[in-house]
C-alpha cells in the first residue's frame, strides 16, 4: 500500500519528518489516511490555496491534530461559497490569524482553535518530545491525566494552576527518565498522578508517540467558551491587538472546532447571556446603552431575533462576554462548529458580535453561514 496522493502532495513541503511520525501512528491501511486524503481533496477541489505552506508548519502529532482542525473549518467555509487560503504561521510579524477568506461581502482573518486544547498539555509533552526524540526512541506512550489536569481551563486561575503543575511534572519526567534510561519496556512511570505507560511502538519505527486526551465536563461548556475568546495569554480575541495598518481592516472571526456535545444555547450564553422565555407576560428590562448603540448601526433585526431587544416573552437575565468584556470588541463573530460522524449530523453555530469595534463591525455578518 502506498501512502495516499492527496497527503503526499499536503506534505510536499514539510521537511518535520510528520509523514513518518503519521506511519508509526497509523499504518498504511489505518482508516485515519482515507480521512485525510478525503479532507484534502475536498479543500483542493474547492480551490482552498496554502494548504502545502499550512502543513510545512506541522512538526508534530499534536500540531497536526489543530491543523486539521483548521482544514476542517476550512472545508466549511469553502461548502459555504468562500475562498479560503491557509496562512503559514510566519504569514504576520505579529500573531497570524489561520486563514483569509473573502466572499461577496468583503475579507475576513479567522482564527482556529479546538475546544478542548489545552497549554498544561503542550508543556509535558513538549518535555518528553525532547526526551523521545534525540535520539529517537521507538516508543508509544499512553499518558493519563489526574483529574485537575485532564480537563481543559475555564479561568485564568485554574490555567494558572494547572500550568504550574504541569511544569512541575515536566521537571520531573526529565529527572525521572534520564536515571531510567534504557527504558525496559513495558514501563509504568507515575509521577504526582500522572501515568506514563511506555509500550513498544506497533510500527518498530524510531518516533514517538504520545496520547493525550483532554475534555471539556459537562455544564462547564459555556464558560470554557468564553475562556477560549477572552483569556488574556491564550484567548484568541487579543491576537488581533499585535496586528497593525491594513491588517485591523479585516474582519476577525475565531471558529472553534469541537467534538463534544456543545449546543446552540450554550453559544448564546456564553456571548450574548443567558435568556429566560415566560408563559405569561416576561417581566419588564431596561435595554442595555450597548443593545441601543448597537441598533443604530442597522443590528435591529438581528437584536430582535435574539432578544437582545426584546420581543414576545424572553429577556435576557445576564449578559454575555460580547458585551461585558472590551476584549471581545476585536471580534466581529464566533463559529462553534460541533463536529461529528456522519458530518451531515454535524451542528455549525455563527453568532455575530453587534458591538464589535466600528472598524470590523458590519451587521451582514449575519449572514456569514
Amino acid at each position: 500500500m502506498e501512502i495516499p496522493a492527496h497527503v503526499s502532495w499536503a506534505l510536499a513541503k514539510n521537511h518535520h519528518d510528520i509523514l513518518q511520525a503519521l506511519l508509526a501512528k497509523y499504518p498504511l491501511g489505518h482508516s485515519y489516511w482515507n480521512y485525510l486524503s478525503e479532507l484534502i481533496s475536498s479543500l483542493r477541489d474547492a480551490n482552498c490555496k496554502g494548504i502545502q505552506d499550512k502543513m510545512a508548519d506541522v512538526d508534530n502529532l499534536w500540531k497536526l491534530r489543530s491543523t486539521v482542525s483548521e482544514l476542517e473549518i476550512a472545508r466549511l467555509l469553502s461548502e459555504k461559497g468562500k475562498n479560503v487560503e491557509m496562512l503559514p504561521d510566519s504569514f504576520l510579524s505579529g500573531r497570524s490569524p489561520d486563514m483569509h477568506v473573502k466572499d461577496a461581502d468583503g475579507e475576513y482573518y479567522v482564527e482556529v482553535v479546538r475546544f478542548s486544547e489545552d497549554e498544561a498539555v503542550f508543556i509535558i509533552q513538549e518535555e518528553m518530545i525532547r526526551y523521545l526524540a534525540d535520539p529517537p526512541k521507538p516508543y508509544e506512550v499512553d499518558v493519563t491525566l489526574p483529574a485537575d489536569l485532564s480537563a481543559s481551563a475555564t479561568d485564568c486561575k485554574e490555567r494558572e494552576v494547572k500550568e504550574s503543575k504541569a511544569r512541575t511534572v515536566a521537571s520531573k519526567f526529565k529527572k525521572t527518565m534520564n536515571s531510567t534510561d534504557p527504558v525496559q519496556l513495558p514501563l509504568c512511570v507515575k509521577i504526582d498522578d500522572v501515568v506514563f505507560q511506555f509500550s513498544s511502538s506497533p510500527s518498530g519505527a524510531g518516533l514517538p508517540i504520545i496520547n493525550f486526551e483532554t475534555s471539556v465536563p459537562s455544564g462547564k461548556f459555556v464558560d470554557r467558551i468564553r475562556f477560549l475568546l477572552t483569556d488574556r495569554k491564550q484567548g484568541k480575541a487579543i491576537k488581533r491587538t499585535t496586528w497593525t495598518g491594513e491588517h485591523l481592516k479585516k474582519r476577525y472571526i475565531v471558529a472553534i472546532d469541537c467534538e463534544q456535545q456543545v449546543d446552540e444555547e450554550d453559544v448564546v450564553q456564553a456571548l450574548l447571556g443567558k435568556r429566560e422565555s415566560y408563559s405569561i407576560a416576561a417581566p419588564k428590562k431596561a435595554v442595555p446603552p450597548e443593545v441601543i448603540e448597537a441598533a443604530k448601526k442597522n443590528w435591529t433585526v438581528f437584536l430582535e431575533r435574539v432578544h437582545l431587544l426584546p420581543k414576545g416573552r424572553t429577556v435576557f437575565t445576564s449578559y454575555g462576554v460580547y458585551m461585558t468584556d472590551a476584549i471581545c470588541r476585536n471580534v466581529c463573530g464566533v463559529l462553534v462548529y460541533r463536529r461529528l460522524v456522519p458530518r451531515s449530523e454535524s451542528m455549525v453555530c455563527f453568532l455575530p458580535n453587534p458591538f464589535a469595534e466600528d472598524a470590523i463591525n458590519d451587521s451582514r455578518l449575519t449572514r456569514f453561514i
